[in-house]
């Protein structure tokens, strides 16, 4: 996969939050090219886009609509085809449809109970979410997110310099897991010590090199991205 494709997929901090999707195609290349997928939190269609270039149909969901960004971006790679577009609510499910895959990417640390409040961001909502997730899966089915965490004491403190930790809630490793509680099987691979937002691609490199191949050792607490697979 090129660089720019791989971009317009992941959009930020790419070569970290990608390899979500080298965690997560074991679990694609399983399933049949008719199965019903569903994407939530895809404003910007990157995850919608991945699966259609593999050949499936895709529901592209957002809380609201247009979804103008995202369907820009499936023109671009002639896709539009493969994509349905769809208002959706993680706490308001009223969908007739069940599906073989649903999958989010930094969408649960985000989410409010109610949307003007910010105050019902909270634990008991994104449970919720969960839980309404799984309920839009068939047995057997999968549901797949990349999740951001709180990281090392140098990302906690980089965040509180730039104003990057308000609005957002970043889980610890012990308070993501619980989450999956409703699933019979997750695995979970908490990935990146050092961010790759550099304006500078070397930089960016290096950083990655270090976060692949010699900081894996550091523990999970560490990390701050998290790639889940779960099965229903």
């Amino acid at each position: 996969m090129n660089y720019n494709l791989k971009q317009d997929i992941i959009e930020w901090d790419v070569p970290n939050w990608a390899e979500a999707l080298s965690f997560w195609q074991p679990v694609i290349d399983k399933l049949p090219k008719d199965s019903k997928i569903l994407a939530i939190g895809e404003r910007g269609g990157g995850l919608s886009l991945w699966l259609a270039l593999q050949g499936f149909h895709v529901v592209c969901s957002d809380r609201t609509l247009p979804l103008s960004q995202a369907m820009t971006l499936h023109q671009k790679y002639k896709v539009s085809d493969k994509i349905t577009y769809r208002e959706l609510d993680i706490f308001h499910i009223d969908e007739a449809e069940v599906y073989d895959l649903v999958l989010m990417k930094s969408v649960i640390g985000g989410l409010k109970l109610q949307y003007h409040d910010a105050a019902s961001r909270h634990t008991a909502a994104q449970q919720q979410a969960i839980y309404n997730s799984h309920a839009l899966l068939k047995p057997g089915g999968y549901l797949l997110t990349a999740d951001n965490l709180e990281g090392s004491f140098a990302m906690r403190y980089l965040r509180a310099r730039l104003q990057k930790n308000k609005g957002w809630h970043y889980f610890t490793p012990a308070g993501l897991e619980p989450l999956f509680v409703p699933f019979s099987g997750v695995s979970i691979r908490y990935f990146g010590v050092f961010p790759t937002k550099f304006a500078v691609a070397a930089c960016n490199a290096l950083f990655f090199f270090f976060n692949k191949y010699l900081l894996n050792c550091l523990p999970a607490s560490s990390k701050y991205i998290a790639f889940t697979i779960a099965r229903k």
